[in-house]
């Protein structure tokens, strides 16, 4: 599996890199906190840099690949974005999977008498530019990190499910300074929601990387399928929607576990040892 920058990450630089992270990303984001927060009356053009905010993973991910194998090993981990190199029907699960849960979700709050505030919701005119705004704004930055760098580290340590719990965790927190700034989606959900949401999702992450060899363009085009089926289906601005679209996530998570095996989430011969 294409899981690295072409050698074994060391648990100092995997802890580096979470650090490095998180210090980028919540240094752009301090401003916006402290003018909502009340703490600073910061003039408005303070919040554009938020827009570095997702790139903390991504400029980590860079910096420490960079350190440990120049040039060339930073040129492998960019060609993980685009490439194309596994099987097309993963194609499928990546870009009908965010799409699926939602439909699931809105089902099961309609039968159980629940209201969409369908205005909050993207407006069709605008599902397109802000999808392409997500892919290379928010998802590609974040997964070159969170799963171009980490994640392949992680599994060689944990079992896929104690890695995504731990991965989806970390990039729960990761959010925190964001549940401090007016007008962001997760000013709207508390922290210990979101966190348990993004440890279910890191495991379908995860079930997607396994099984395309670990491949970074898979996990970008996942992510920016579900932020904008998110933007379009606002299932989650009221308590009961989010809990849920919880609980819908949990059971495909729950399926795909079961099916394709707890031990590796994948049903790819398992490696065989050069010294075996």
């Amino acid at each position: 599996m294409n899981d690295g920058p072409g050698r074994d990450i060391t648990f100092g630089e995997l802890l580096a890199f979470f650090v490095l992270a998180f210090a980028i990303s919540w240094a752009a984001w301090l401003p916006s906190v402290l003018d909502s927060t009340g703490v600073l009356d910061l003039p408005d053009a303070v919040g554009i840099l938020g827009i570095v905010g997702p790139f903390g993973p991504f400029i980590a991910a860079i910096v420490l690949t960079r350190r440990a194998g120049g040039g060339p090993a930073v040129r492998a981990l960019l060609r993980r974005g685009w490439s194309g190199g596994f099987a097309p029907r993963w194609l499928v699960p990546t870009l009908l999977l965010a799409p699926a849960m939602a439909l699931v979700t809105v089902t099961v709050m309609a039968v159980t008498g629940q209201e969409i505030t369908w205005d909050d919701g993207l407006p069709l005119v605008a599902i397109v530019p802000t999808f392409l705004m997500i892919l290379l704004l928010n998802a590609a930055p974040e997964e070159y990190g969170w799963r171009g760098f980490a994640l392949g580290p992680m599994l060689r340590y944990h079992r896929p499910l104690t890695a995504s719990v731990m991965l989806g965790a970390a990039w729960g927190v990761w959010h925190l300074p964001l549940h401090l700034i007016d007008g962001t989606v997760q000013a709207a959900i508390p922290i210990h929601e979101f966190v348990l949401q993004q440890i279910v999702l890191a495991v379908l992450y995860t079930w997607l990387f396994v099984n395309t060899g670990g491949t970074v363009s898979i996990a970008i085009l996942f992510h920016a399928v579900a932020n904008i089926v998110g933007a379009a289906v606002p299932y989650w601005t009221t308590a009961e929607g989010r809990w849920t679209g919880f609980a819908v996530q949990v059971a495909f998570a729950a399926v795909i576990v079961v099916v394709w095996g707890p031990r590796r989430l994948t049903r790819q011969p398992e490696p065989v040892d050069a010294e075996a």
